[in-house]
C-alpha cells in the first residue's frame, strides 16, 4: 500500500480556494488537526461562524481533493465554526484546608 504524507495532503488542499477570500485554505491557515493513520486522513477546516452555513461545499471540495490521492483509504473532513471568545476567566483559588489542632 502507498503511504500518504501530511505534505502530500496539504499540497492537495492548496487546490481548494476560499470563495470569499480568494486564497487557498492552507495558505489562509484554515486547515487544522491534520492526522494520517493507516491511510485514513482527518482534518478540520476552521471558518468564521457567520460563514459556516454556506461553506459546506468548501468542505466537500477539500474532502474530494484528499480522497483522490493514492494511498488514501478514507477521509473525514469537518467544518468548524467557533465564535470568538473573551479572555479566559481565572480558576478560583483552592480553599485552604482546615488545620487540626495539635
Amino acid at each position: 500500500m502507498v503511504q500518504i504524507s501530511e505534505d502530500q495532503i496539504l499540497q492537495a488542499l492548496k487546490s481548494v480556494r476560499d470563495p470569499d477570500r480568494g486564497q487557498d485554505i492552507v495558505s489562509l491557515g484554515m486547515v487544522t488537526g491534520l492526522s494520517v493513520q493507516d491511510g485514513r486522513v482527518s482534518f478540520a477546516i476552521e471558518v468564521d461562524p457567520a460563514r459556516g452555513p454556506k461553506l459546506e461545499g468548501l468542505r466537500q471540495e477539500a474532502q474530494k481533493a484528499v480522497e483522490a490521492l493514492p494511498g488514501v483509504a478514507g477521509v473525514t473532513a469537518a467544518l468548524t465554526a467557533h465564535s470568538a471568545r473573551g479572555p479566559a476567566q481565572p480558576a478560583p483559588a483552592p480553599a485552604a484546608a482546615p488545620v487540626a489542632p495539635p
